[in-house]
């Protein structure tokens, strides 16, 4: 993974952090807000991303990563840390 990938990650996963602590906030349940996190706040945050950051997509296909790689790999990323963070909470809690 290059540093140009991470900087997309770290942007992208802003975007979702933020709506998933407002919905963590709102529902009140943390267990959802992490399942959020690793689901469909990603393509939340994919959304808000293009809405605001179109024209950077220029910038990282032009360092070799094509916006679909961008997003997949983002997608497992934090499909496979918001599992992990589940799993902990199951064996510690339950």
């Amino acid at each position: 993974m290059s540093a140009l990938f991470f900087r997309y990650y770290i942007d992208v996963t802003k975007y979702n952090l933020f709506f998933c602590v407002l919905f963590t906030i709102i529902r009140a349940n943390l267990i959802e807000g992490i399942i959020l996190f690793g689901t469909v706040g990603v393509l939340i945050s994919f959304a808000a991303y293009r809405y605001f950051n179109n024209i950077e997509y220029y910038f990282y296909i032009n360092g070799g990563l094509s916006k679909k790689r961008l997003q997949l790999t983002t997608f497992v990323i934090n499909l496979v840390f918001s599992s992990l963070i589940l799993l902990i909470w199951c064996i510690r809690y339950r």
